[in-house]
């Protein structure tokens, strides 16, 4: 939705919300985004399959809200037509790789104590419930089948000889991996800085963007912390008191590297994000 578009709707779906300052956000992947005062949060999915979402999006998070420790989006105004919906903005700042490595060791285990937290009670969200808000089921082949194809066809021809067979070596790994099928339950599905705040002053731990929500493997939710170091993710895996399996944290390690493969797919397909940061990420996470 563009942005004076957007100004508008609220206007007219919401005659009681006012506001002196706004910042229009449009590099997100799924949604356009209006911060207004600083205080609400209006988000607008950019295609009908996430507008269609919306509202089922919307009906999880209010169940989960009185069963999670963290903060999480409380959403109080939906449009009519289901386009777009706000929430009061939540406290803190994206906590990337920098702002973690500034953070005492006990800050970092608060933050690991929450995220294990947070991730038992999404995990042992119950099926029936899972239905009830329309949250799909992944497919895990069809992941790997157009996860190579993008690969082979976009990130290879850019790659160098040993980058191209370290790349071929790994995905023969995933998809030796998915051959064993493990428990799947609710899973956040983007569990990475980005979409991790933290507050100092509360000393919480808020978590936003549930449109990637799905129906898969636990350890999706554990790449994320994986961008903080393996000890750190080892760490929230202890705490964890989901249902645990020998692998969990061996696969968590193959999606954290699948994703810097999608990234620099992406990029050459025109999303927002650089083919540079996919390869800087590459590089990293395959100790090239």
């Amino acid at each position: 939705m563009e942005e004076e578009l957007f100004l508008r709707r609220i206007r007219e779906e919401f005659p009681d919300v006012t506001w002196t300052s706004h910042r229009y956000l449009t590099h997100g992947w799924d949604h356009a985004v209006l911060v207004l005062d600083e205080a609400l949060v209006f988000r607008a999915p950019r295609t009908q399959a996430y507008r269609d979402a919306l509202a089922n999006e919307v009906r999880l998070l209010r169940y989960l809200r009185p069963r999670v420790d963290v903060g999480i989006p409380d959403y109080v105004y939906e449009s009519a037509d289901g386009s777009f919906a706000g929430y009061p903005l939540l406290a803190g700042r994206e906590l990337d790789v920098a702002t973690f490595g500034r953070l005492s060791d006990t800050e970092r285990e608060r933050i690991a104590e929450q995220l294990a937290t947070f991730l038992t009670a999404i995990h042992e969200t119950p099926k029936s419930v899972v239905r009830e808000c329309g949250v799909s089921r992944q497919d895990p082949q069809k992941d790997l089948e157009d996860l190579r194809r993008d690969t082979e066809a976009l990130v290879l021809p850019r790659l160098a000889p040993r980058e191209v067979r370290v790349v071929g070596a790994f995905l023969a790994e995933l998809a030796g991996e998915l051959q064993s099928t493990p428990s799947t339950c609710l899973v956040h599905g983007d569990l990475s800085g980005e979409h991790i705040l933290w507050d100092t002053e509360s000393q919480q731990v808020n978590v936003i963007d549930f449109s990637d929500r799905s129906i898969g493997d636990p350890a999706l939710d554990f790449y994320g912390p994986l961008g903080y170091g393996h000890d750190f993710a080892e760490r929230v895996l202890e705490l964890y008191r989901g249902r645990k399996d020998d692998g969990l944290l061996r696969r968590a390690h193959l999606y954290f590297r699948r994703g810097s493969l999608e990234t620099m797919a992406d990029a050459l397909q025109g999303y927002p994000c650089t083919f540079d940061e996919g390869y800087a990420a590459f590089r990293a996470r395959f100790d090239l």
